[in-house]
């Protein structure tokens, strides 16, 4: 036969006795706990002051930059308005035309302040890459004068188009196509 079980509760006080003895080491451990808990919280908070004051690497986002960066992609939207189709342009004399206004809007990013620039990491990167697409229409003026035939090659940097690159660091200011297809429209006016 089972025995029942006690009455619940019980008759008697199970408060009455002392709880038992427990260790100091534990005591440390909640105190250690504590510290490095404490600890790391600081040091998050610490970080995100220190890197939400810093530059980030991958993007250009000094205002003063992008003040002037905006005021040059206005100016490069002319590049556009020198059209492929227009019969009145020598073909050479559209792409200087065109590469004249990269120029222009260039060298006034250029004339920035150095230590400004030197301040977004990846600034100086963006006009290098400009300056290679200024380089490469150049070239194909070049080429142009000596063979009517030769083609435009987009500049790399790594292996990756240029465009990629300048696209990922500075969205706001794309580079036009024209620029990189210099030629886009002959073949289908010929």
């Amino acid at each position: 036969m089972v025995e029942p079980l006690p009455p619940y509760p019980p008759h008697h006080d199970a408060w009455r006795y002392p709880p038992p003895p427990v260790s100091r080491h534990w005591l440390w451990v909640a105190i250690g706990g504590g510290v490095v808990a404490l600890v790391a919280i600081i040091a998050f908070f610490t970080s995100l002051v220190v890197t939400s004051a810093s530059d980030l690497p991958a993007s250009v986002d000094d205002p003063e930059i992008l003040d002037a960066i905006d005021s040059g992609c206005s100016t490069l939207d002319q590049v556009r308005t020198i059209d492929v189709d227009s019969l009145d342009i020598d073909r050479v004399a559209r792409i200087e035309a065109q590469t004249t206004i990269v120029r222009d809007v260039l060298a006034g990013w250029l004339e920035l302040d150095a230590d400004l620039r030197a301040s977004d990491e990846p600034f100086d990167d963006w006009l290098d890459d400009w300056q290679r697409i200024v380089d490469a229409r150049d070239a194909y003026v070049v080429d142009l004068q000596g063979n009517p035939d030769a083609t435009f090659d987009e500049p790399e940097v790594d292996g990756e188009p240029i465009v990629d690159r300048m696209d990922a660091v500075m969205t706001g200011c794309s580079v036009p196509i024209t620029l990189l297809s210099p030629d886009a429209g002959i073949a289908a006016r010929t």
